[in-house]
C-alpha cells in the first residue's frame, strides 16, 4: 500500500506488561482495563487522551479478575463485580473517581442497570421481590426506589450510551448510500482479500478502515489473521497505516474506535496507540 500526501503519526503510545482488555473514553479521559491472564489479575488506569499521560494507574480491587469496567458516567468510572466466578451474574458496583482513581463508594446489594440524572440505577433483588434503586452517582446514597414491575423501569436511560466515541461498522452492514459510495471509490482500501472489513466515516475530514488479512495456519491447521488499521484523507489516499496485531484467530472489529477526533487502537495486545486525525 502506497501512501500519498502528508502522513499522520501517532501522538502517543501507552505500553503495559498486561493485555489491554477493554477501553472506555469519557471526559477527555481513556479508562483502561488491563489483565494479566496468567496470574488472573486486573488493573485499571486512566489516560489523558490529548497527551497520553496517565492520570492514575495500578488500581486493583478485591477478586480483581471477576470485575469489569461497565461505563463512564460524567466524572465517575463504574465497575461491576460478578457474584460468583462460575456464574457471571452481576453483583457489587464500584464507583471510581475518573480523574484521581479514588474509590468513591461500593454497593454489595445491587446490580447495575443504567445511569442518568445524577443517579446510578440498579436492581436490588431478594427472595420475594425485585426493586429498582437510584443511587447518587458520587456518594452512592440511595435517593429513590420502586418495584421492578413499575412502569418507570421501562423509562430508565439506556444502559451504555455511546457518548463521545464512534465504533466501527462492518462494511457489509452499512446501509448509507453516501458511505457506500465513498468506500467503493477508495483506492484498494480495504484490499480485495480483506476479511470482515470495517469502517468509520467522516471523522475530522478523514475515514478510518479496519480489516484482517490471512497470515497462514498454525500447527493444527487453524487459520489466523493480521489485523490492520488505516486512515484515508478526503482525496481517498491512505495517510496512515499499521498492523495492529499479528496472528490473531478471530477477525473482530473491536480493536479500534474514534474518540472525538482521535483514532484509538490496540497494538500487539499490550499497547494503546493514539493518532490525532486533525494533524
Amino acid at each position: 500500500m502506497k501512501f500519498f500526501g502528508r502522513k499522520l503519526k501517532p501522538v502517543w503510545t501507552y505500553r503495559t506488561d498486561k493485555k489491554v482488555w477493554r477501553l472506555l473514553p469519557g471526559n477527555g479521559i481513556l479508562a483502561a482495563e488491563l489483565r494479566d491472564t496468567d496470574k488472573k489479575l486486573t488493573d485499571y488506569a486512566a489516560i489523558d487522551i490529548a497527551s497520553g499521560s496517565p492520570l492514575w494507574q495500578g488500581l486493583r480491587l478485591e477478586d480483581s479478575w471477576w470485575i469489569i469496567m461497565n461505563r463512564i458516567f460524567r466524572d465517575v468510572l463504574l465497575l461491576q463485580q460478578f457474584v460468583k466466578p462460575d456464574m457471571p451474574t452481576p453483583g457489587k458496583i464500584f464507583a471510581v473517581d475518573l480523574f484521581t482513581g479514588k474509590i468513591l463508594w461500593e454497593n454489595h446489594e445491587v446490580s447495575y442497570l443504567s445511569a442518568g440524572d445524577d443517579l446510578v440505577y440498579a436492581l436490588r433483588a431478594s427472595i420475594r421481590s425485585e426493586e429498582v434503586v437510584g443511587l447518587d452517582y458520587r456518594t452512592g446514597l440511595e435517593k429513590l426506589s420502586f418495584p421492578a414491575e413499575d412502569p418507570r423501569t421501562d423509562q430508565l436511560p439506556p444502559p451504555q450510551p455511546q457518548d463521545g466515541f464512534t465504533l466501527p461498522v462492518f462494511v457489509e452492514e452499512i446501509q448509507d448510500e453516501i458511505t457506500l459510495s465513498r468506500i467503493s471509490g477508495l483506492k484498494g482500501i480495504p484490499p480485495e482479500n480483506a476479511k470482515n472489513p470495517t469502517f468509520i466515516p467522516s471523522v475530522a475530514g478523514k475515514d478510518i478502515s479496519g480489516y484482517h488479512t490471512g497470515a497462514g495456519n498454525d500447527e493444527k491447521g487453524v487459520p489466523f489473521f493480521d489485523s490492520h488499521v488505516m486512515i484515508i484523507d478526503e482525496r481517498g489516499d491512505a495517510v496512515y497505516g499499521d498492523v495492529a496485531d499479528s496472528k490473531v484467530y478471530t477477525a473482530m472489529s473491536d480493536f479500534y474506535f474514534a474518540a472525538g477526533n482521535t483514532l484509538i487502537y490496540v497494538r500487539n495486545s499490550n499497547e494503546i496507540v493514539a493518532v490525532n486525525l486533525e494533524k
